[in-house]
């Protein structure tokens, strides 16, 4: 649990994690096993525990000689992520923008508005990247997706982490950000699917890049643009729709 609330960026590289007594009432777990998970986080090079006055287990910023480790000996699961995201975001896409309200398009407004600004570090981006997109699925007022939807950015976090820092990419990501906004806005679900397959392929397209440039291939995960297509408009959500 500590682990992908890491993962979720729920706790930032360089943040304190809170106590183990304050872990322990979070997690419902007692103080024993908190501190068996502090002591595998640290071996596995997430968390960083510093001893004296200011102590405390501080999150550390990903380590890329490992993260690139861990993906190469988990390509094929990482192969399934990418095509189960690609099947299942627009979907969730489409039914939240059914269900939006003004309040919930109001938020995504104002978040996209905190990650426009040209100073914000990557790892806020990524912080409110990960609530955005929680807030469209939330839309649909169904545990089940939201369930995947967490599944999915918990298991795609060392493949975000491997990417480094990216004017261009970044643009990219607030442009597709700012699609899926203006569709949830008007309550296109056909507009908001197909913003969310092209959000998320920019985004497979730079893990692919990311690893490719580290002499590691990963296999074709989505099928053709045609036959993406059609899928799209086989579910009434036409691939010419939305921006």
């Amino acid at each position: 649990m500590l682990l992908a609330s890491i993962h979720l960026h729920e706790y930032i590289p360089g943040q304190r994690l809170p106590s183990e007594r304050e872990l322990g009432a979070q997690l419902g777990v007692n103080r024993t096993a908190v501190r068996e998970a502090v002591r595998w986080l640290e071996h596995e090079q997430y968390i960083e525990v510093r001893r004296g006055k200011y102590g405390g287990a501080f999150v550390r910023q990903p380590v890329p000689e490992l993260t690139l480790q861990r993906l190469r000996e988990n390509l094929d699961e990482l192969r399934q992520l990418l095509e189960y995201r690609a099947a299942v975001e627009p979907v969730l896409a489409a039914v939240g923008a059914e269900r939006s309200t003004p309040e919930a398009v109001a938020r995504l407004r104002e978040l996209h508005a905190q990650e426009c600004d040209p100073e914000l570090p990557r790892a806020q981006f990524r912080a409110i990247d990960v609530n955005l997109h929680e807030i469209v699925v939330g839309l649909a007022h169904n545990q089940m997706s939201l369930t995947a939807l967490t599944e999915i950015r918990v298991r795609l976090a060392p493949a975000l982490d491997l990417l480094g820092p990216s004017a261009d990419r970044r643009q990219e990501s607030r442009e597709g950000h700012a699609h899926l906004i203006g569709a949830v806005a008007v309550r296109d679900a056909s507009a908001a699917a197909v913003a969310m397959d092209r959000h998320i392929e920019a985004t497979e397209r730079a893990i692919r890049a990311a690893l490719a440039s580290r002499g590691v291939k990963l296999p074709l995960t989505r099928p053709t643009p045609a036959v993406r297509e059609g899928w799209l408009e086989a579910r009434g959500h036409p691939a010419g729709a939305g921006g």
